[in-house]
This record gives C-alpha cells, structure tokens and sequence, in this order.
C-alpha cells in the first residue's frame, strides 16, 4: 500500500506518541543531574554527566513499555528517519570527552547545545511545535546558563533542561490530546 507522507506523519504521531516517553526520562535523568553537585564531589559529577546521558535512551524505552508506546515504530520510514536524526548524538561523545578532559566546567553548556539541536527534525517529522520550544529553550538555557554562569552551570543548566523537557512532554501531551479531537 502507498501512503503519503501525511499519512505516514499521523501514523507515527499515534504509535511512537511524538516520542514522548524519550523526553520524560532527559527530563527525569537532568533532574536528578541537577542534585548531584550537592552529594558527589565535581570530579566525580563530571563523570555522572558523560556516563549518565547514556542512561536516557535506556529509560526512554522502559518508560515506553510501561505506558505501551512503540517509539520504534518500525513499519513506518519516518520511524527509521526517527532513529537516523537520533544516531549522530552517538558522534557528540568524543566531543563530550575532550570537554571533559580540557574545559569540565563547560560541559553543560556543550551537552545542553549539542543534545538540544538534535530535537529540531523531530518538529517536522511529528508536525510538533513543542520541539521547537525544546530545541530553542534547552539551546538557549545551555548557551546563557552554560555559558555566562559557569560557576553555577552544573545545577542551573540541568535543571532548566529538566524543566524545558518537562513543558515539552507537557505540550505534546496537549498536542496529542488536540489531534485525537
């Protein structure tokens, strides 16, 4: 059968649900980010920063099956699009090292730009609004908070990626509540 690219959109906005889930655990993974400067030492919170992203996607998933979302959507080419926009991220690691090993105290702003701009396909591929706002809130947090507050970065620029995630999940929720109607 041959759909269109329309069809094609509002199947995957109902099976993988915008994706949503995958955006409740940053938001749940950047909040717990936020209290770690309070428990551990900085050493060891830059590390929970470079190892603990690779916790999201992981979480994401169990986040999905609890609430019975297919994220992967696998029957549609804009679940494989999905996953393609989501892969260089893997490429973002090395850049994340070397932040790490030269400039620590930068690794919000760089994890907060780089990860925000990956959200922005998602805005087309879902007709959604809300990663506009996620895109643009959590790129502009990291870029103010990361960059002009470096002293406090490791607990305002999670939190507010926590919080833009939050209004995001939010959002699309509406969205999805809207498109049902």
């Amino acid at each position: 059968m041959n759909r269109t690219l329309e069809k094609l959109q509002t199947e995957i906005t109902f099976e993988a649900r915008k994706g949503f889930p995958l955006l409740l655990s940053g938001a749940i993974v950047f909040l717990f980010f936020t209290f770690m400067p309070s428990v551990f030492s900085m050493d060891t919170v830059h590390l929970i920063w470079i190892f603990g992203l690779g916790a999201i996607f992981p979480f994401g998933i169990l986040i999905s099956k609890i609430l019975d979302v297919n994220l992967f959507a696998s029957s549609n080419p804009l679940g494989t699009l999905g996953g393609i926009v989501a892969a260089p991220q893997a490429f973002y690691i090395p850049v994340f090292i070397i932040v790490y090993m030269q400039i620590p105290e930068y690794l919000p702003f760089t994890i907060g730009l780089l990860g925000g701009s990956h959200f922005l396909p998602y805005m087309w591929i879902y007709k959604s609004r809300a990663y506009l706002f996620v895109t643009l809130g959590t790129c502009l947090f990291s870029l103010i908070l990361g960059g002009f507050f470096v002293n406090q970065a490791f607990f305002l620029v999670p939190l507010a990626i926590s919080i833009v995630y939050g209004v995001g999940v939010l959002l699309i929720l509406k969205e999805l509540k809207t498109n049902l109607a």
